[in-house]
């Protein structure tokens, strides 16, 4: 639009918003809720199958501890939904008050000869109407899912922590390491296989370190 000459062509507010809903990430916001689910419901399954849970299983028998297990993959994997929700949001926040905005900042060639354009009466109704109709929705159904997860991740968050309370040991130990019985105590460490009688005999033997390993819940005595 030839009112908007002073502006460069991708620093206008309604090609912010074009560029918004064609790029591969920002485009989220503006799916339609279903396909708007499903990649999200896939963030969450990636990352809880590739990285949270693993890390999980470090701590946590998914045998023994299956609720631990999941709530602590389900925390993981809700806070990368959560962050990634937030960049959706701040994304289009900023498109969005800048289309509802009677003025624009922009530069002409960089940061130090920023100017202020004033929106003629048109580029500002055509504008607003862009921010009503189609970010505003977008910003609704993001700042939706943000609280959403957040509140989820607390609560997730609540319930682990009872659980790891309740069961600690007496060592402060949880989960993989906790109810680990010594069984002898020597000048150079701490024995807790029935298998092994020196723990010389680790150095050299296999078969009696995986044991003594599997005694001690994995973490070093």
């Amino acid at each position: 639009m030839g009112l908007e000459a002073a502006v460069p062509r991708e620093q206008r507010p309604s090609n912010e918003l074009q560029q918004l809903k064609t790029d591969g990430l920002y485009s989220w916001g503006s799916l339609e809720i279903p396909e708007y689910v499903q990649r999200l419901a896939a963030v969450f399954t990636g990352f809880f199958v590739v990285i949270s849970g693993p890390i999980a299983f470090q701590t946590f028998d998914p045998a023994e501890q299956p609720a631990e297990f999941a709530l602590a993959s389900t925390v993981g994997a809700l806070f990368v939904v959560a962050i990634l929700t937030l960049r959706l949001f701040l994304g289009w926040q900023y498109v969005g008050d800048r289309l509802m905005s009677a003025t624009v900042p922009y530069e002409e060639s960089g940061w130090y000869d920023g100017e202020i354009f004033v929106k003629p009466p048109e580029v500002l109704t055509r504008d607003r109407l862009l921010g009503i109709y189609e970010c505003k929705p977008s910003l609704a159904r993001l700042k939706n899912t943000m609280l959403g997860s957040g509140v989820a991740l607390l609560l997730c968050s609540v319930v682990l922590v009872g659980l790891i309370r309740t069961d600690t040991d007496g060592d402060g130990m949880y989960g993989r390491g906790a109810a680990r019985v010594p069984r002898m105590t020597t000048a150079t460490g701490i024995v807790f296989s029935s298998r092994v009688t020196d723990i010389n005999q680790l150095a050299y033997d296999d078969d009696l370190a995986a044991a003594e390993a599997e005694a001690a819940g994995g973490v070093p005595g």
